[in-house]
């Protein structure tokens, strides 16, 4: 079969698609626009299984030519060569229409923020209580990982953890004519101002983040908020519906992150007590409020995954009674300034990463409030030292936090909010070590 892959993408997921079609004797090729060197090493790994590339552009000949192209997740139902496609797939698509998925329990998790850790600490939870759980989807995981893995090893899977972004729901949903299969339970953790870049209305993306729900859904788990958008979407009965702000045990009230993957596991019944006992074990996700190490009584915090303002807002409110030395900024999501104004106001100092975002929006917002600021820095070693220098010449309290949470997303400057995050570590580290040697 011929199989072309429609953007390679920079987190993985064209890459493990093109490696499984490759594995199993098809002709593959890829087409994207970004060049030869915005990919690395992967690309040299894809070459030598035999792939083949068309990269810089797209022609219309190549979608004529497969039998099958699969779909990266951002690029948009209405794209111009999708037209040309005789068959359109992604990963989940592929995994739902071509592996028998009845005796794996499904766990479908979605909303704007919160999603990677509430399925990291299900699935931490549930290899504490021994069974065979897998994650994938948003956090990096392909679906073909999983379609490899079944075919590949005789131990079932108990439990499959969906991490579900809007646009992966979206093209389930265009894909499968709608027919999502069963779910055991479905999350939806919050609705934040997100991806206004790519949505033309809020309401449209809410839309897009409800067809976690259907009516094949056995258990629903969201905000009260919205209760009725999910029973008029579904049809579920309201006793199959659960809230997140309601019933929530005390040990968790200063840990609200933890709370969706919580009520998930109460489902499963397990008791409370063992999963609040392995909860203690959960040392949480990369680049999510992140503690990197500590110097001197400076604290360094990669929050890089804070690609909203809302985001970093919530992360700076872990930080109590300390100075935040604060780097943000990047590039814009078509998001507002407005709920930037008590997180620029609470921060010590304020060191700014470069791109749209910041030129556009945060720099006359700043200006306007007579906040000062560092930057902008068009590279993260500048922004982290200039930050790092500011906590040093800080005297005002003993602890600080140089926190990286820039309340926007990154590809003016890095390939993507890991590598802004990998960078970030990787300086913290190296001043860490050269002054304890």
């Amino acid at each position: 079969m011929k199989i072309l892959i429609f953007g390679l993408g920079i987190n993985g997921g064209g890459f493990a698609a093109a490696k499984y079609f490759l594995v199993h004797n098809h002709t593959v090729l890829i087409t994207d626009l970004k060049t030869q060197e915005s990919f690395g090493k992967p690309l040299q790994i894809l070459k030598e299984l035999g792939a083949i590339f068309r990269l810089g552009e797209h022609l219309v000949e190549d979608f004529l030519w497969a039998d099958l192209v699969i779909k990266n997740p951002s690029i948009l139902p209405n794209n111009k060569y999708l037209q040309y496609a005789k068959r359109i797939s992604t990963d989940f698509v592929y995994l739902f229409e071509n592996f028998n998925l009845d005796n794996i329990k499904l766990i479908a998790v979605t909303g704007t923020k919160g999603k990677t850790t509430t399925t990291y600490a299900i699935n931490h939870v549930l290899k504490k209580m021994n069974y065979n759980s897998k994650l994938v989807g948003n956090m990096g995981i392909s679906a073909f990982e999983i379609a490899s893995y079944i075919e590949d090893n005789k131990k079932p899977i108990d439990f499959l953890i969906c991490e579900f972004s809007s646009w992966q729901l979206r093209d389930i949903f265009n894909y499968l004519n709608g027919d999502f299969p069963h779910t055991k339970i479905s999350v939806f953790t919050n609705l934040l101002e997100d991806h206004q870049n790519t949505y033309d209305s809020m309401e449209r993306y809410l839309q897009d983040k409800l067809k976690v729900f259907t009516r094949n859904t056995e258990t629903s788990i969201c905000p009260k908020a919205f209760d009725k958008a999910i029973q008029e979407k579904t049809l579920l009965k309201k006793k199959n519906i659960i809230f997140l702000d309601e019933k929530i045990p005390d040990q968790l009230i200063d840990k609200p992150e933890l709370v969706p993957a919580f009520k998930t596991l109460e489902v499963l019944n397990i008791k409370n007590n063992l999963i609040l006992q392995h909860f203690n074990t959960f040392k949480g996700v990369a680049h999510r409020i992140e503690w990197v190490g500590s110097l001197n009584n400076i604290l360094f915090v990669n929050d890089s995954a804070a690609t909203i303002p809302t985001a970093t807002e919530f992360s700076m409110s872990h930080f109590k009674n300390v100075n935040i030395h604060l780097i943000c900024g990047g590039t814009d999501k078509d998001l507002k300034t407005t709920n930037m104004q008590s997180i620029l106001n609470r921060a010590k100092s304020i060191t700014l990463l470069d791109g749209t975002f910041t030129k556009n929006k945060l720099i006359s917002f700043l200006q306007k409030q007579e906040i000062c600021y560092h930057g902008p820095f068009n590279n993260m070693k500048e922004a982290f030292n200039s930050a790092f220098t500011l906590a040093k010449e800080d005297h005002d309290r003993d602890m600080r936090v140089v926190l990286l949470s820039p309340g926007a997303a990154s590809f003016d400057i890095f390939l993507n909010e890991f590598d802004r995050g990998n960078q970030f570590k990787k300086l913290a580290k190296e001043v860490i070590g050269k002054v304890e040697t």
